[in-house]
């Protein structure tokens, strides 16, 4: 009864109206839907352009005796993410902040480093070794010891090279990352990618922040191998040009937009008998054998 008094105070003009008001509200979303579908802005099309953008199919050199300066090369951790799946490897890879998702959806440097499980070479942990000077040493075996850049192989307009950078006067890092690692309660330094472009003389990044160098995983190895040239598929350190720290995988679990990862740093993990740990241990994984024979045979 309350119920029929109160609608018996508007007219049925007044109701007609506010309907009429309802049904044109719902037609500007509709319309303004549409729109943004047909520009491709609404944000499930985002992800999914930036998924493919990310994953993107790469190839990887075909296997030879040794690493060579040109080649399109993956970044293998020695620390199996997933045991009970022994055939997935953990390569160093390229995430985005949620965040940023609506401004880029390509790898640039907003992005972060991470290690994650590679089911295959994508744009995401593909990387491309170049030189550490001007010069161009395409096709020249990279050698123990000697400087080297990585640069994302998908990035080819406006290069992308992977950085990291020593600590300001307040020990504070340089690199603001969304996550952070810590060593005795001190902040590793982090790792991050930089156009190639910003990094030089005169510029605002150091060339020597670029650079990196790699050394045998055996310590007592390592005045024997000075000079050698790398061979693909092995356990090795990569040591921080800048910085003569080495390249690790911390274990820390990071939740991304591609799922649960681990986070890298810049820090040196070493034993009691002064051996590098795991998580200073690397592999550069170039294509398989089965790949290379079938090259050979066409």
């Amino acid at each position: 009864m309350k119920k029929a008094n109160v609608y018996s105070r508007y007219r049925p003009s007044v109701r007609i109206g506010n309907w009429f008001e309802d049904i044109c509200l719902e037609e500007d979303e509709i319309k303004a839907f549409l729109r943004k579908r047909q520009k491709t802005e609404l944000l499930i099309q985002k992800t999914r352009l930036l998924f493919v953008n990310f994953h993107a199919k790469v190839e990887l050199d075909a296997l030879s005796d040794h690493i060579q300066f040109g080649a399109v090369v993956q970044i293998l951790s020695c620390i199996n993410i997933c045991p009970d799946n022994s055939s997935l490897k953990s390569a160093l890879s390229v995430i985005i902040n949620e965040q940023v998702v609506r401004k880029s959806l390509r790898i640039n440097e907003i992005c972060e480093l991470t290690v994650a499980p590679s089911v295959q070479p994508c744009a995401r942990n593909s990387f491309k070794i170049i030189s550490g000077d001007s010069k161009n040493r395409d096709g020249e075996p990279l050698r123990f010891g000697q400087n080297f850049c990585l640069q994302c192989a998908d990035a080819e307009e406006q290069p992308l090279l992977l950085i990291s950078m020593q600590k300001s006067a307040d020990l504070a890092t340089m690199i603001q990352p969304s996550f952070d690692s810590r060593k005795r309660g001190e902040i590793n330094l982090p790792v991050a990618l930089c156009l190639e472009k910003n990094i030089g003389p005169g510029k605002s990044i150091p060339s020597a922040y670029a650079r990196w160098r790699c050394y045998h995983a055996d310590p007592k190895m390592r005045f024997e191998t000075d000079g050698a040239p790398i061979p693909p598929n092995t356990p090795l350190v990569i040591t921080h040009f800048a910085t003569n720290r080495n390249l690790a995988t911390e274990n820390i679990i990071i939740q991304t937009l591609f799922g649960p990862e681990l986070l890298v740093s810049v820090q040196n993990y070493i034993d009691i008998f002064r051996k590098e740990s795991p998580k200073n241990l690397w592999i550069i994984s170039v294509g398989n054998e089965n790949k290379s024979e079938n090259s050979t045979e066409k």
